[in-house]
């Protein structure tokens, strides 16, 4: 009998039909014991082309496909409600990008990693060819883990409720990455796991206002949960002259609707940084 964790690939699609060729072609050249991988997509843009391009291309994978009900429910609340398909049984949930390739061998990499750190609760891949710039130490510990391909243990994220709802777009990922640290579990990067990621900076043209609003409100909400009223005046004062007004008040608008509690709980790892970044970086780009 396999030994290997049961492993579910978790997807959050938005307008993502582009994508998905060579998302599905990766998955279906992962490296993984079949009968312990499931892959599930919500597509929170109905509509959009995705599902008849699954059905043209009909992957070689045990997949699972949904519009979303409600329309754009947002990454953290689409993740969310994949998880809990994915069931208590479940060892472990890999979470992925739309805009994402993972190497052959990712999850191996990433699930060897996991086995050998039982106190990492997320253990996230490097991705190509930008690899994000955080730091972290020489046993790959890192202050928080990206979302864009990321593997979680699935018992923690169910302890932990998952991601926070309340952040639509961006910053969930640092938020449970902290809020694993405060629950005394580890976040840790995988060099060796490589995956394809077009980030912001290689997407040319897209529209950016989106995520740059939701950034912002992001910003302010993981100041207020985790450092208080000063540092989200701190982080007001910078964001007005940075931005046009009306995507300021539209943030601070949005970030009053959904305002957190300040938690009286520290952690060395977490940091409020004056650059908007959320951990020392290893260089600047």
């Amino acid at each position: 009998m396999d030994s290997s964790p049961s492993v579910a690939v978790q997807v959050v699609l938005h307008r993502s039909a582009r994508w998905l060729p060579k998302l599905l072609r990766g998955l279906e050249l992962l490296e993984y014991p079949r009968d312990r991988l499931r892959v599930r997509m919500l597509n929170n843009s109905p509509g959009d082309g995705s599902r008849a391009l699954i059905e043209r291309l009909s992957p070689r994978l045990l997949l699972g496909y949904e519009d979303s009900a409600e329309g754009n429910i947002g990454f953290g609340r689409g993740h969310n409600h994949l998880a809990r398909q994915a069931g208590p049984e479940t060892d472990l949930l890999l979470l992925l990008n739309p805009d994402t390739i993972p190497f052959h061998d990712c999850l191996l990499r990433l699930v060897e990693r996991a086995r050998s750190a039982p106190d990492a609760a997320l253990v996230e891949a490097c991705q190509f060819p930008l690899e994000h710039p955080k730091a972290y130490d020489e046993d790959g510990t890192t202050g928080w883990c990206s979302a864009a391909c990321l593997l979680v243990r699935n018992r923690v994220y169910r302890e932990l409720g998952g991601f926070d709802e309340r952040l639509f777009l961006y910053c969930e990922d640092v938020d449970l990455s902290w809020r694993c640290w405060l629950a005394g579990h580890r976040c840790v990067v995988e060099p060796s796991a490589r995956c394809v990621h077009v980030t912001q900076r290689t997407d040319h043209g897209k529209d950016l206002s989106g995520e740059i609003l939701h950034g912002y409100v992001g910003g302010l909400f993981l100041r207020q949960r985790y450092f208080g009223e000063p540092a989200v005046a701190r982080y007001r004062a910078a964001m007005r002259p940075a931005v046009p007004a009306e995507t300021a008040d539209r943030a601070l608008s949005a970030f009053d609707s959904i305002r957190p509690e300040t938690t009286a709980q520290t952690h060395p790892r977490i940091a409020e940084r004056p650059d908007q970044q959320y951990a020392a970086l290893r260089w600047n780009l």
